[in-house]
């Protein structure tokens, strides 16, 4: 029996392997012969333990070794041999974590129906192509609100281009947009055309899921699998993965609110800020991200660990929150927050200026 292993009745060394050492310590060798022939397994487990050491002038007669001397020896042993282990079983999580990202990278792409682009050029060029290609429609969600100029410049021309061949060209954007001269510039010109088809834009509060949807055929959706960079997408060409994101954008079109390009007036935003005053903002970046995440329902729990905070902090964030509004409950602080100058605020515009979707 290996060492390291336990007998059925609870023992490391069997009660025949106790006798033969015995025997031996007795130099009986009449009896010791008699236990071997009865147990023939327990010399080699003495042998094993180093309890006993074969003498090859004496065959059946070894050298007996002192038991704490020898079993001392078989401690240490198994006790590297126990280190060894815990520092394997400590390496494999690591281990399957990078193999399971090598392996996702060929299962979430079935039929290669999904194709992962991490490079922000390859992102660019791969949208280009596809939206170049587009027969009847294109659909696009854009929820990081107001687009840079170099952008809409690219946009114009392209987007010009598809609805002059007869393309249904729909975007639905972050309700941000309505006071951005840059964006609203952009989409009165494109409302507006006086030849071919023109584009029809809505918009939305809050949040929502960035898409682009070309014929119904293929798409391309932000990357929520692999961690990656931020400007990450999937291109999608499985038909029915395409037919649940067109729902997801016809339920969102039915929602917001239509938009020729008009900028907000001044004084409409202000009527719709009950707290702040005329110059408005009075939060961080860091306090409006919390406020819509509470305002999304998200647990405190959740947002704690998104945010990178413990959640006795965010408790204390909240506090502070309340106090600035005057508000004593958490449906306060969203009411107040919901008609407040912070909730137009766009926090995303610096990140929107990093990649060229559709405008």
């Amino acid at each position: 029996m290996a060492i390291g292993s336990v007998h059925g009745d609870g023992e490391i060394l069997s009660a025949g392997a106790k006798r033969l050492y015995g025997a031996y310590v007795r130099q009986d060798w009449v009896q010791a012969e008699r236990i071997t022939d009865e147990y023939p397994n327990v010399y080699g487990e003495l042998v094993s333990f180093g309890l006993i050491q074969e003498d090859p002038d004496r065959p059946g007669k070894p050298v007996v070794r002192n038991p704490k001397r020898a079993l001392e020896n078989v401690l240490f042993s198994q006790l590297e041999e126990a280190k060894q282990r815990v520092a394997f079983m400590s390496a494999l999580p690591d281990l399957t974590n990078e193999l399971a990202s090598q392996y996702a990278a060929t299962t979430f792409r079935p039929g290669r129906s999904s194709e992962y682009l991490d490079d922000q050029a390859a992102v660019n060029s791969r949208i280009r192509d596809v939206v170049a290609g587009a027969k009847t429609e294109i659909l696009a969600a854009q929820p990081d609100g107001p687009r840079n100029k170099a952008i809409l410049d690219v946009a114009v021309t392209r987007d010009s281009a598809a609805l002059d061949r007869g393309v249904s060209l729909r975007t639905v954007y972050r309700d941000t947009v309505r006071d951005d001269p840059v964006t609203a510039e952009y989409a009165t010109l494109m409302a507006n055309r006086v030849t071919g088809s023109v584009a029809q834009y809505r918009t939305l509060p809050g949040e929502f899921e960035r898409m682009i949807i070309v014929d119904r055929e293929q798409a391309f959706i932000s990357d929520h699998i692999t961690g990656g960079p931020q400007h990450a997408a999937w291109h999608v060409t499985d038909r029915a993965v395409i037919a649940v994101l067109a729902a997801m954008f016809d339920q969102m079109w039915l929602y917001g609110e239509p938009w020729t390009g008009l900028l907000r007036s001044r004084r409409g935003r202000l009527e719709v800020d009950a707290v702040s005053g005329p110059d408005g903002v009075r939060t961080s970046a860091r306090q409006r991200q919390i406020l819509r995440y509470i305002a999304a329902g998200v647990s405190q729990q959740v947002i704690a660990r998104r945010i990178g905070v413990s959640q006795r902090k965010l408790e204390q964030e909240i506090a502070a929150l309340k106090a600035l509004w005057g508000a004593s409950t958490l449906p306060e602080l969203i009411y107040e927050y919901a008609l407040s100058q912070d909730r137009l605020v766009d926090d995303g515009e610096c990140a929107a200026a990093g990649a060229e979707p559709t405008a």
